[in-house]
């Protein structure tokens, strides 16, 4: 499993992000059949602090209009690529680091629901790598 992880991590590098909220999840396309479901929370970090957060969206937090997450997301990665990545395989969080000083910590945050699945090419082949509920990981 060590080796899917590395391969997933090894897959993401260099992708630019887009960033959808649908229904019931939030997507993050990187690009040629390479993404991110996410169920769990999820944070932008910048090296001063927290910069915005999948719970922001939809607050006003005294602005004149609700947070849309989905648009600022894709405003403060406009342009960067991700320069590298990493998945604790005790707890399954993600670390995406940007080429612009930004990164994306997923939270797999319940013992029992899968918190995200990544899709990626493995060797010409579609494979996912799932967050499982309790931290660990699950390759197909």
């Amino acid at each position: 499993m060590d080796d899917l992880a590395l391969a997933f991590e090894a897959a993401v590098v260099g992708r630019s992000c887009r960033v959808e909220r649908r229904e019931a999840d939030w997507a993050f396309d990187l690009l040629n059949k390479t993404g991110l479901a996410v169920g769990c929370h999820w944070r932008l970090v910048s090296p001063d602090g927290i910069v915005l957060t999948d719970e922001d969206h939809g607050q006003r937090f005294g602005l004149p209009e609700p947070v849309d997450a989905e648009a600022q997301a894709n405003a403060l990665l406009a342009g960067a690529t991700v320069s590298s990545a990493a998945v604790d395989q005790v707890t399954a969080d993600l670390c995406l680091r940007f080429s612009n000083d930004l990164r994306l910590d997923l939270v797999n945050n319940s013992s029992g629901y899968e918190g995200w699945q990544g899709s990626f090419d493995h060797g010409g082949n579609e494979a996912s790598i799932i967050a499982m509920g309790g931290g660990g990981l699950a390759f197909f």
